[in-house]
């Protein structure tokens, strides 16, 4: 039976007290340490690639009766019912944003950018910019399956990975690891959906201005779009 959730973030903060100044370090302080269900794996000082990170948890068999939920370090969890709502939840994985359909024809393989359509867009997520100020980007319906979904939350009931021997593409270290994920799970019938978990995202999406999220792309295309 699952009632334990484990929330893991993998961050470039050296020491606790740096840690401290990221976004996601106050939600964790103020509305999740006292819940003893909650337990939390920091990857401090991190230099691997998600992927590695996300798979070592995923292995590691202490953690088979647990949901592991694998959010970045610039997110806040607003959601005082975060725990009862990722327990409870229909999806063996659950994010907040995605699209129900892939384009293998397109250019940039981000899943909003790879998507049919607007139309196959599900879910929400709150940004803030530079300005501190905060807005709801809705994507569609905030509580349906999706064949794809944003890596910024991806929570996953670890057991149900492991029973299909679902695990994270390696070769994919800061980008495209969600997307080729999902993909993955569709082929192994592990069900994918969206659920309205309010959250605060404070990255400004501008990693595919870097010559790394290009190298991924090409090398998400030649993987993933035969």
């Amino acid at each position: 039976m699952i009632n334990k959730l484990l929330i893991v973030i993998c961050t470039q903060a050296k020491t606790d007290k740096e840690f401290e100044q990221k976004q996601i370090s106050l939600s964790l302080k103020k509305q999740y340490e006292s819940n003893s269900n909650v337990n939390f794996h920091i990857f401090k000082d991190n230099k691997k690639g998600l992927g590695l990170c996300y798979n070592e948890i995923l292995k590691d068999p202490n953690n088979l009766d647990k949901i592991a939920l694998f959010v970045h370090d610039d997110v806040v969890l607003e959601d005082i019912f975060l725990y009862e709502k990722l327990m409870f939840s229909p999806y063996s994985i659950t994010g907040l944003a995605g699209t129900k359909s892939f384009n293998k024809k397109a250019d940039k393989m981000a899943w909003h950018l790879a998507s049919n359509g607007r139309e196959d867009f599900v879910g929400e997520v709150a940004h803030v910019n530079q300005s501190k100020q905060a807005w709801t980007t809705v994507f569609g319906p905030t509580q349906s399956r999706a064949l794809i979904v944003d890596g910024l939350f991806i929570a996953c009931k670890v057991k149900d990975l492991v029973d299909n021997d679902l695990y994270f593409d390696e070769q994919f270290e800061w980008h495209h690891y969600d997307m080729s994920f999902c993909l993955r799970a569709n082929e192994k019938k592990v069900k994918v959906g969206v659920l309205p978990i309010k959250v605060l995202h404070y990255g400004l999406g501008d990693s595919m201005l870097s010559s790394e999220w290009e190298e991924s792309n090409k090398k998400f295309k030649e993987i993933y779009c035969k």
